[in-house]
């Protein structure tokens, strides 16, 4: 294997020198003009959360980041995590393993699986609220990679458009709309470290034409894969995936159809104590709980319609959604901590039925140098999703729930419901100024029906009730261009994230709507023609809430949290042939109240990066890649330490003939032991053995490598 890895690294060097013969005569973007940015942007009001032009103009603070495809193509692209990991400022991590959400740091946010960040997928939300694992869990697996088109990231709370769990940031991920000819991959890839098995995915596209009208498009996308990993215990992550979609004009506007479906199955090591690991007698990549892991699914369903009159300067979108989605998750955290006979793993299942809509109309008014695009438009989401906890053993369930009485430990019918109303303009005063008023009003109710008969109907237990709260977010952000190579952002803004339905209705609403207070100044420089700089500060305050623990199944208030830091970020073309780019990110993180330990947060991320360099021609490239993450303390008091780590991988391409598209992917290529998720518990590892607190963890991937091929027919 280590030496087809070199022949193919090898193949795919030659395309570097050949880069200066044959450079790349792509001519660059135009300039535009305030008239035709406005143009554009009402052109582009299809895409209903995000106003996108060709241009690198449109950015609304110093921190905005857009990936297009030519940027993500010299990128990993084995699974979605993969492209997340490209956003500069955001660290995503593999959670105990298999098919369960990744884990997100951004901003000094240990955002879990999806609290303090809103994802959405083709506007669609993929966070879900009153999740029976965690609040905002935002799982991307049901993506296929090869199907992401764009990535952009809105850091801090400065946007209207965007609603619940937008604090830390609004992440937006788009897939393609056609694809040239009919394209099969076939990917393959294993540890080169003597341990694990097999990973292989196969995925197809076509664009069919459906109407015989050259302006529709169409994209059908499937795949299958099952990974292994390097796990003792395989983690036999199987998995289906399929998207459909098609957009054409009908009637005086353009509609879109499209449908998703997935499906996955997985084992999961966990997360391993350190102590064991470090003596020996658990491997590292070894559980000690091999029937941890679960099975998820998905489908969903949307239809937007867009009307634009361009003479007007008027455009009216509207998008309509629903999504089916199960989990069923078993986990163990503690071990022995609990029960020392059958040991503490829970299961923990989601099962819920997600609909909603968004409409939205723009106006262009004004004339000569002074223009504004204004924005209003109103949001619905309704969520209802029936949760339990039980007790487990080698996934079957027990008759009590630890020493709380029968199982379930709960079980709840959750609807909840959120009307939003927004309004936000892009006003525009010459080449110099522009400023982003907005202002963004929601309104929640949640009811909560206790499904548990031993709590249902005692007042004191119950985790059933109802309750409603309201929130506004305003927002103000201003751009001053100085002059063609540097812009100045001043933003300001709140926002929010809600709880689970359990906590707002266990405290009347008080609490249930966390707000964020941000602010940050920054600037973005082009110091050459294929250059750009982007530094900024900012600051960002979270008020107290109640949280809902979805392992343990109880509530506590959490304390008030400040963040403030610094985001520097910048990418080069140095020549025809060679790309460069990196950022580095570092974050204060503690409690508003000192609580005798410096108001030290458990697992605030401190500093992060990530960066590299693609050689690169029309046929082929080589690009390397790193990313890290700082030490960080394990727990509030400070005394233990969940370790950084800085990994590197290796990307080659290249294109043979017309058809074939060869892609290698090596991770980890100095073969790091890193630690990927972090925790620190107080467990028992075995029924005899003493409780103690120490960070349990999931091991990184070792060195490992993953060929692609792909023919287009």
């Amino acid at each position: 294997m280590l030496r087809t890895l070199g022949a193919f690294v090898g193949i795919s060097a030659l395309a570097a020198p050949s880069a200066l013969a044959q450079p790349d005569v792509t001519p660059p973007l135009p300039q535009l003009t305030d008239e035709q940015l406005l143009a554009a942007s009402t052109k582009e009001a299809e895409d209903a959360e995000v106003i996108e032009v060709t241009s690198d103009a449109p950015a609304e603070s110093a921190s905005s980041v857009h990936l297009s495809t030519s940027e993500l193509r010299y990128r990993s692209r084995t699974q979605p995590s993969d492209l997340l990991r490209q956003v500069p400022g955001l660290v995503v991590s593999q959670h105990a393993g298999g098919g369960k959400s990744d884990q997100y740091f951004i901003r000094g946010f240990d955002a879990d699986h999806g609290t303090d960040i809103a994802i959405y997928a083709d506007g669609i939300p993929v966070n879900l609220t009153s999740h029976g694992h965690g609040q905002g869990y935002a799982d991307t697996h049901w993506l296929i990679p090869e199907t992401l088109d764009s990535v952009d990231m809105h850091k801090g709370p400065y946007a209207a458009r965007y609603g619940d769990f937008y604090t830390a940031g609004a992440l937006e991920l788009k897939t393609i709309d056609k694809i040239d000819g009919p394209t099969m991959w076939i990917a393959a890839g294993s540890p080169l470290t003597g341990q694990g098995g097999i990973n292989r995915r196969l995925v197809g596209m076509a664009s069919p034409s459906i109407r015989n009208n050259k302006d529709d498009k169409s994209l059908i996308a499937a795949q299958i894969g099952e990974s292994d990993g390097p796990f003792v215990n395989p983690q036999d992550f199987r998995h289906g995936n399929a998207l459909v979609k098609w957009q054409g004009d009908v009637g005086p506007g353009s509609l879109k159809v499209e449908g998703n479906w997935y499906q996955g199955s997985w084992n999961q090591s966990g997360q391993l104590p350190d102590s064991e690991i470090a003596s020996g007698r658990v491997s590292r990549f070894g559980a000690i709980d091999p029937s941890e892991g679960g099975k998820a699914k998905r489908a969903s369903g949307q239809v937007g319609y867009a009307v634009r009159d361009t003479q007007a300067g008027t455009s009216w979108t509207s998008n309509a959604y629903v999504v089916g989605n199960k989990l069923d998750l078993f986990s163990n955290f503690t071990l022995y901590a609990r029960d020392q006979i059958n040991g503490d793993e829970i299961e923990q299942t989601d099962g819920r039925l997600l609909y909603g809509a968004d409409t939205a109309y723009e106006k262009r008014i004004g004339s000569g140098d002074l223009q504004a695009l204004l924005t209003t438009g109103a949001q619905v989401r309704a969520d209802d999703v029936e949760t339990s906890l039980w007790h487990a053993s080698q996934r079957r369930r027990l008759d009590e729930c630890f020493a709380e009485g029968a199982n379930p430990c709960n079980r709840t019918d959750n609807h909840i419901r959120n009307v939003a109303a927004y309004a936000e303009a892009k006003i525009m005063k010459g080449d110099w100024l522009r400023v982003y008023p907005g202002l963004r009003v929601d309104g929640f109710s949640w009811n909560v029906s206790d499904l548990d008969p031993e709590t249902a109907n005692d007042p004191m237990t119950t985790t059933g009730g109802s309750a409603t709260k309201a929130i506004a977010s305003p927002k103000l952000s201003v751009e001053i261009v100085s002059s063609d190579k540097v812009a100045l952002f001043v933003n300001t803004g709140m926002g929010f994230h809600s709880n689970d339905a359990r906590a707002a209705v266990a405290s009347k609403g008080n609490g249930a709507l966390a707000r964020a207070i941000g602010a940050e100044f920054g600037a973005r420089m082009k110091p050459g023609a294929h250059a750009r700089v982007s530094a900024d500060v900012w600051y960002l305050h979270l008020a107290s809430e109640q949280v809902w623990s979805g392992d343990a199944g109880g509530t506590e208030a959490s304390e008030p949290t400040r963040r403030f830091g610094l985001d520097i970020e910048g990418s080069v073309d140095a020549t025809d042939w060679l790309s460069l780019d990196g950022n580095v990110t570092w974050a204060h993180a503690t409690a508003v109240a000192n609580a005798g330990n410096g108001g030290a947060l458990a697992l605030a991320p401190r500093w992060m990066g990530s960066g590299g360099f693609s050689v690169h021609d029309q046929r082929g490239f080589i690009s390397m890649r790193t990313r890290g993450i700082g030490d960080r303390p394990g727990n509030d008091d400070g005394t233990l330490t969940a370790e950084g780590y800085l990994i590197f991988d290796i990307i080659a391409g290249k294109k043979i003939g017309k058809s074939i598209d060869l892609n290698l992917t090596v991770n980890n290529v100095l073969n790091a032991n890193w630690r990927e998720a972090q925790f620190a518990e107080e467990s028992r590892v075995s029924p005899t053995a003493g409780l103690m607190e120490q960070m349990h963890y999931t091991p990184g991937m070792p060195l490992t490598a993953t060929l692609t091929a792909a023919y287009t027919y």
